[in-house]
């Protein structure tokens, strides 16, 4: 029998910001971020400003999720077990041949085991490094660009590629975040100056589903690695000038993964800025940075139960959801805006849910489901294929997640949803089947499974 999910089950509600709370208007936002780290490498790397153009011109390079092989130049994408599904070298795409020759008969990457361990978006020594959130996405396309202009200059692909350090510096002089507060670099001035442009608002419903998540003994906080100052920007932006009420507690500045294993301390936040370490954290309060054993203590206390069960609402695998529940044993709900992008295949099954309506009948708050077709465009790739699957791997037909990131949503995650607008759209005792305990399980996706994982076989009705 399936396992089941419901948020009515738990204790405490942890919250993400980016990507997550927070919805971005991801072209506007992906076109930022590719113009301030080029203008950084430009600027202060002496990069030609050939570099810079128009990211719409590059929109099918874009995927989440792909891996930059640092020496070699090359971009790949890969297979749960490590095996290299597509590859380009630089921005064009590298034959099957091709990849042989690199990377041997079985094309299986060898950095692949380091990289599914750790689940860290860099390699030891710069090795690789894999883009998994909007911010840095822009950053594959600027490395690809990077080697099409060295190969054009050397009349022949260099034996190795040494610029990484340049785009990793890039990236972190824009998006630290000290920069936010000098307004420095290229990326937050034009954010700060325009934010709405950036910033999609959370609906009423949404701000009407928190206020229902507060019950009696239940606690709700935001747990972001953005600093006070950036977030207090989105939040008021996505939640009101009120943002602070709608949350027990919030936290800053927690530089997840690292918040789950290491014992820093927390410091409360006055006037918004870090002051004194704390121990003991208090209701109502803000905090930066901290550790789990902390918020633990913080959360047995206002619920009263000596290990409160959390569930944490979160974007990335690699810093929320590896960690959430590799370290301290959350269940995580994953926001994934890949799945409204590739579409879903809505099944009968999936019209009739456990409150005996259908879920589109179920919802008790008006919210805000629609995704922008332009931005759909950008999440799409002809190039790179689905997130999720890669046919020529699926032997058995039966449509099983296939791909690096597929395997960790199903091993790390309870239930992965397109927007946080979905769920705050149900009733909070609505039960959710989670995702099994199989290699590649598809079972915990919801409204439905992407369209991609879908034997072609079954009945569905698209939505």
């Amino acid at each position: 029998m399936a396992e089941t999910f419901c948020l009515s089950d738990f204790d405490a509600y942890g919250f993400d910001m980016d990507h997550t709370l927070a919805k971005y208007k991801l072209v506007n936002l992906m076109q930022l971020s590719y113009e301030a780290i080029c203008d950084c490498l430009i600027q202060k790397s002496g990069y030609s400003p050939k570099l810079k153009d128009d990211i719409h011109l590059h929109k099918d390079f874009i995927c989440k999720g792909l891996f930059f092989d640092a020496a070699r130049g090359n971009i790949l994408k890969l297979s749960h077990d490590g095996k290299i599904l597509r590859a380009s070298h630089g921005t064009r795409m590298m034959s099957e041949d091709e990849m042989i020759s690199v990377y041997g008969t079985d094309l299986h990457w060898e950095h692949f085991h380091e990289a599914q361990r750790d689940v860290k978006c860099t390699g030891a020594g710069f090795k690789f490094r894999f883009f998994e959130n909007y911010f840095d996405i822009p950053g594959a396309v600027i490395c690809a660009h990077i080697v099409d202009t060295l190969d054009e200059e050397e009349g022949k692909p260099l034996e190795q590629y040494t610029f990484w350090e340049d785009v990793l510096v890039a990236m972190h002089t824009n998006f630290i975040p000290s920069a936010f507060t000098g307004n420095a670099g290229w990326f937050f001035p034009k954010l700060k100056a325009n934010a709405k442009n950036y910033l999609q608002e959370c609906s009423q419903g949404v701000k009407q589903w928190l206020k229902d998540l507060r019950q009696k003994n239940k606690i709700v906080f935001l747990m972001t690695s953005s600093g006070y100052d950036f977030a207090s920007l989105v939040m008021n932006v996505i939640l009101g000038a009120d943002w602070q009420s709608f949350f027990d507690i919030c936290l800053f500045n927690a530089r997840k993964p690292a918040f789950f294993m290491n014992k820093t301390s927390f410091l409360k936040i006055e006037g918004g800025v870090e002051d004194m370490p704390v121990k003991t954290l208090r209701k109502n309060g803000c905090y930066s940075q901290g550790n789990l054993e902390d918020l633990t203590a913080f959360l047995s206390s206002q619920t009263d139960t000596q290990q409160p069960k959390v569930v944490y609402f979160g974007d990335s695998l690699c810093s929320d959801s590896y960690p959430a529940r590799t370290y301290a044993g959350w269940s995580v709900v994953l926001v994934l805006e890949e799945m409204e992008a590739e579409g879903y295949h809505l099944t009968r099954h999936d019209l009739d849910c456990d409150d005996e309506q259908p879920a589109s009948k179920v919802r008790q708050r008006q919210v805000n489901i629609e995704i922008d077709p332009e931005e759909e465009s950008f999440l799409l790739s002809k190039m790179w294929g689905s997130f999720f699957y890669h046919e020529k791997e699926d032997t058995k037909h039966d449509g099983c997640m296939n791909t690096f990131w597929g395997r960790l949503v199903s091993q790390y995650n309870a239930i992965a949803i397109p927007i946080i607008e979905y769920i705050a759209g149900m009733p909070i005792s609505h039960v959710y089947t989670r995702f099994g305990r199989e290699v590649g399980s598809t079972s915990g996706f919801h409204p439905a499974k992407p369209k991609p994982l879908m034997p072609s076989k079954t009945l569905e009705i698209s939505s």
